[in-house]
């Protein structure tokens, strides 16, 4: 193998995130509000479906908080986000992506695969012994 450049990895990250259906300039915030499920809904179902405080919703949405890794999946689960761009939201906020070898990240997976609420999905991972979502 030869000697890799920067460009091959910048054209493999161009390229890894148009999969992600991402933007380099992308933080949380933008790619929430980007993402087609989370524009079907009104702020207000959003709120409703993530059960998280409104103002702290909106303090999130203009950059002014930084969200936990959990509220980023309550907001990615309330908004029907696939595995893949709940994943990629994670990254940009600068966590974890789901990691399989994880059990609680398995029983998320889980739920953002079968369309599972916030609520449903902290009932599962209670029932499977592990930490709901905060």
């Amino acid at each position: 193998m030869g000697k890799l450049s920067y460009s091959d990895f910048d054209e493999y990250d161009r390229k890894a995130l148009e999969a992600a259906g991402g933007d380099v300039t992308d933080t949380f915030a933008d790619y929430y509000r980007s993402r087609k499920n989370a524009k079907q809904r009104t702020n207000a179902d959003l709120i409703r479906n993530c059960d998280v405080e409104k103002s702290y919703f909106y303090q999130i949405m203009k950059g002014n908080r930084i969200p936990s890794r959990d509220k980023v999946l309550r907001l990615c689960i309330g908004a029907g986000f696939t595995i893949e761009e709940t994943s990629y939201a994670l990254i940009l906020n600068e966590n974890a992506p789901l990691y399989l070898k994880r059990r609680r990240d398995r029983v998320l997976a889980f739920a953002v695969a079968k369309g599972l609420s916030v609520t449903e999905t902290n009932l599962l991972l209670d029932e499977q012994g592990e930490k709901p979502l905060q």
